[in-house]
Formats: structure tokens, sequence, C-alpha cells
């Protein structure tokens, strides 16, 4: 993980609402996990568009995996870096 930063879940969700990033975040098990993800709807795929307007809980930050194809979301309590 050479230059990256620790962050905030409301700086990530600030970032994705912003375009791609790559970021790491620790899983449940304590293992460290990296993503390439958004919410920028401009870099999703049409058919992976929010269909409505569910709004996330705050406990979580969710965001479009880009390399999966798939919605995710990391949850607030964890560790995050950018």
């Amino acid at each position: 993980m050479r230059n990256v930063n620790s962050i905030s879940a409301d700086e990530l969700r600030t970032k994705l609402a912003n375009g791609v990033v790559r970021f790491f975040f620790e899983k449940k098990d304590g293992s460290l996990r990296e993503a390439i993800g958004t919410t920028q709807l401009g870099a999703i795929p049409t058919e992976h568009h929010p269909s409505g307007q569910r709004q996330s809980p705050p406990s979580v930050v969710p965001f479009f995996d880009i390399e999966k194809q798939q919605w995710r979301c990391v949850s607030v309590t964890k560790k995050m870096w950018s």
C-alpha cells in the first residue's frame, strides 16, 4: 500500500461520488481488500444503475465494484485507505 492514507467513511463517500477510486478496506476477517469503485452513475453500466431511491444505512458505504461489476458496501467501522 504505497502512497495511501487513512480516510474516513465520509471522505470515501465523497471520492466515490466524484469518480472511480482505488481504495483498501479491512474485511470482517481482518484481511485487507483492494477495491476499485464508484457511485458516479456515468462510470457505472446502465444495467447496474439503481432502480429506486432507497437510502443506504449510515452504517455502510455502498459502491459499485468496477472489477466485479456488482454493488458492494463496506462498514463504516472498518479501517479504510485511499
